[in-house]
């Protein structure tokens, strides 16, 4: 039934707008009992001042309008509060109820442009240290929090950004005992960025190889000397997106026989990445050594 739910909402504006227009008199945040005791004031005022300052007809017709316009004036105040002006809820005072959800120092306020790689995600470590200190960290954690924000918001001076963290990382590590619970969290940030910003051979990971022969059989490479065989690298990358070049070098004891190059492509953060080749395992050879190089060196 909308249009009586319609027709509703003028009045109701009406009267708010009725209510609101009468603040001048009752102040705001009005209260019944203050009302009445103000009437009540203003009438003994009145009626003591008219008894003993004019003649007897005059001051009780005076005396007489004074009680007539304090039954109305009491009248208006029980209208108003029939209406729910008195004692109401005033929305201005009430106060939003506090987030419980404390923004973390570590996290920016500004859109993450690229995710960090394993080696500078401190997200976990930092989380820890929040349990640990319940959230009220020392002082010594703000310039690394202010860095590690800008780490998380930049991508074209991160190793810059990451030296300016491992300055920071120092003062706290004078105040945390080895003993402490959350140390082994210092540590794993202090050697996240030692890697990161050293050569970028140490972001990366790599097994093998390993090598199958033509049924598809995992064998040593001692046993596929001289034949055709498939060689199989696995890389993981834990810092920035890189294209790589491989090369398996196969030696016998430290004569290097031959090589077999073959380009990786884009290896990207925290990706692992399997690559497959032929190669022709040379006569003699008892080991197989995997060397990964940048693929614009």
């Amino acid at each position: 039934m909308s249009p009586p739910e319609s027709s509703s909402e003028p009045a109701e504006s009406s009267q708010s707008g009725f209510l609101s227009g009468i603040e001048f008199l009752t102040g705001e945040d009005p209260n019944l009992g203050s009302f009445l005791l103000t009437i009540g004031g203003v009438t003994c005022v009145f009626i003591a001042l008219f008894q003993f300052t004019l003649p007897s007809p005059v001051s009780h017709l005076l005396t007489a309008g004074v009680i007539i316009i304090t039954v109305v004036s009491a009248g208006f105040a029980a209208l108003l509060d029939s209406l729910g002006y008195f004692d109401g809820p005033v929305e201005e005072s009430q106060a939003e109820p506090a987030s419980t959800t404390q923004r973390k120092p570590w996290v920016p306020t500004e859109p993450v442009t690229a995710p960090l790689p394993p080696l500078l995600n401190f997200d976990a470590e930092f989380r820890a240290f929040n349990d640990y200190y319940d959230g009220d960290f020392p002082q010594q954690f703000e310039p690394l929090f202010a860095d590690y924000r800008r780490l998380k918001t930049n991508t074209d001076n991160r190793s810059t950004i990451a030296s300016d963290l491992r300055a920071d990382l120092n003062p706290i590590g004078t105040i945390l005992d080895q003993d402490s619970p959350v140390y082994d969290n210092y540590e794993r940030i202090s050697e996240g960025l030692f890697r990161y910003i050293g050569n970028a051979a140490g972001h990366l990971t790599v097994e093998g190889p390993a090598f199958y022969d033509s049924t598809d059989t995992e064998r040593d490479v001692t046993d596929l000397n001289d034949e055709l065989a498939r060689a199989e690298v696995t890389i993981e990358n834990e810092g920035e997106p890189i294209a790589l070049d491989l090369v398996i070098e196969f030696y016998d004891a430290e004569t290097l026989l031959s090589s077999r190059s073959c380009p990786v492509g884009t290896v990207a953060a925290g990706a692992r990445k399997t690559v497959e080749t032929d190669v022709f395992v040379p006569a003699a050879a008892d080991d197989a050594v995997p060397v990964i190089t940048p693929a614009d060196q």
